[in-house]
């Protein structure tokens, strides 16, 4: 079983195209940051919405091999955050789209979508490294908030999902763990900056 076999299904299970969840909630709010003036009894008020910033001290490791395996997260993190985004978007449009459709319809309406992205996507997944691959899955399961496995089985059936895990299990990959944070404090770290569009804040 090939790693960058794997890494490519991954992003062909639930990949797409879009923006997450900020979407969601253009229909109240501007996007971004924005200010406006409100004026309520004669008394004034300005409202203000900014971008979410990290505000971090100086970082100490405690040897050159943690920070060596940071840095290797926080670029990992930078290539695959596209690809992360997309994957949550499609991931959801199957959701919302086969919410009301009978198993075996929905089963053939997922294999069409795979089928379609296979090639709009091999080539951007093949040369994923195992440390890309890993930040990725992180990302997936951190903003949906669910082991890699489980959204395997929910898409493809219960038999795909353990043969996944299988494979990933020869190449290091747990999809069955999830994304717990304090697991390890700098993958954490290094996904602090990547909220897709809402702010999440773990500690």
């Amino acid at each position: 079983m090939n790693k960058n076999r794997l890494l490519l299904y991954i992003l062909l299970l639930v990949g797409g195209a879009a923006t997450a969840q900020t979407a969601s909630r253009t229909d109240t709010l501007p996007q971004g940051a924005w200010a406006r003036m409100e004026v309520e009894n004669g008394d004034t008020t300005f409202v203000m919405s900014l971008w979410p910033v990290k505000i971090a001290s100086r970082r100490a490791f405690k040897d050159l091999e943690e920070q060596r395996l940071y840095y290797r997260y926080t670029r990992a993190a930078r290539k695959v955050y596209p690809f992360a985004l997309q994957a949550i978007e499609l991931y959801r449009e199957i959701e919302e789209e086969t919410a009301d459709m009978s198993k075996g319809k929905r089963r053939r309406f997922i294999r069409r979508e795979h089928k379609e992205l296979k090639e709009d996507f091999k080539e951007q997944m093949k040369n994923l490294s195992k440390t890309e691959g890993k930040v990725l899955i992180k990302m997936i399961e951190r903003q949906l908030n669910k082991p890699f496995y489980t959204i395997i089985k929910e898409t493809r059936g219960g038999a795909t999902a353990t043969y996944w895990q299988t494979a990933g299990r020869f190449w290091g990959y747990d999809l069955k763990e999830g994304y717990q944070v304090g697991n390890e404090p700098l993958l954490d770290d290094a996904l602090l900056d990547y909220d897709f569009g809402e702010a999440i804040y773990r500690y």
